[in-house]
């Protein structure tokens, strides 16, 4: 068999709710010099009886069945299995739009430096979990700022250089739940990312996913990930990173506003790297910050 281009790596658990859309939208991509290893990860419904219909009928489908070790596991196995020199990611409850990959690799092959690749993402799923994506991050300096503090990155829209990821050690089993999060970081400090503000993912939100089960472990998990983050990306010492990160995943209020100034007069005039989207989302947080200061404290002054 000729290498594929691209290993796309999707782990899977009792998936069977939504796993039949999910490969056939990545068996549908316009881009197809491809290899989808699907990692059933010891499912008991009837996720095996589906995958296996699908590897029966397309060639580019590769299964291994995993004792349930979990996503880390998984992950790192899937990747170590891989052919191809880029990995997609994939999850067994999302969808990629048509020319996901076509559009990444478009961009990767645009800068041999690039090592990681993410895209925009629309959101969809059970009605009271839905909420707009929100502002989507294409220059490095605003990444590294947003990821003192959050991991912004939506794991199933990234592909990533495979040597680079062995390079940095892989998915970290210590940071399950958030080993996204951690690994982001290590791929950072290697060479650039690029982000594609198309579109490329709908992102699925749901009563079952991680996010929501595991919504207290992974921010335990993700706090000295990003305490890290603060520390390298912001080029400041570890109690310094406390008190940044302190500030930018607190909610803005009137006692914070001086704090607030502290990062942005003393702390980010000296990251390594700026750019006109940091300033202006850094804009755009001190204006709303203020607006809320001077609303608690005219309703301080005229209590109702």
């Amino acid at each position: 068999m000729e290498t594929p281009k691209i290993s796309v790596i999707m782990p899977v658990w009792n998936g069977e709710a939504y796993l039949r859309e999910a490969v056939e939208s990545i068996l549908a991509q316009t881009f197809r010099d491809f290899e989808f290893i699907i990692l059933d990860d010891g499912s008991t419904d009837s996720t095996p009886a589906i995958l296996e219909r699908f590897r029966s009928a397309d060639a580019r489908v590769r299964l291994i069945r995993l004792d349930h070790e979990g996503i880390v596991i998984a992950l790192n196995h899937g990747v170590k299995e891989s052919r191809a020199k880029w990995i997609a990611r994939m999850d067994c409850d999302d969808i990629a739009h048509p020319d996901r990959l076509a559009r990444q690799w478009s961009a990767i092959q645009a800068d041999p430096e690039i090592v990681l690749c993410h895209t925009n993402i629309r959101i969809i799923g059970e009605p009271r979990y839905v909420t707009p994506a929100g502002w989507f991050v294409q220059t490095p300096a605003l990444l590294r700022l947003r990821l003192c503090f959050q991991c912004l990155i939506v794991h199933p829209t990234v592909m990533f250089c495979k040597s680079t990821f062995d390079a940095c050690g892989g998915y970290v089993p210590a940071e399950r739940h958030a080993e996204d999060f951690g690994l982001w970081g290590r791929l950072i400090g290697r060479g650039k990312v690029v982000g594609i503000p198309q579109v490329s993912l709908d992102f699925r939100v749901h009563g079952n996913s991680i996010s929501k089960q595991k919504a207290e472990t992974q921010e335990q998990v993700s706090r000295p990930i990003a305490l890290l983050h603060c520390a390298r990306f912001l080029g400041i010492g570890e109690q310094d990173a406390l008190r940044a990160n302190s500030i930018l995943r607190g909610e803005p209020t009137h006692h914070a506003l001086s704090e607030w100034f502290w990062l942005v007069l003393r702390v980010l005039p000296m990251a390594p790297i700026h750019s006109m989207e940091m300033w202006a989302w850094v804009a755009s947080q001190t204006l709303r910050r203020s607006l809320l200061a001077l609303s608690r404290r005219g309703s301080s002054v005229n209590p109702q």
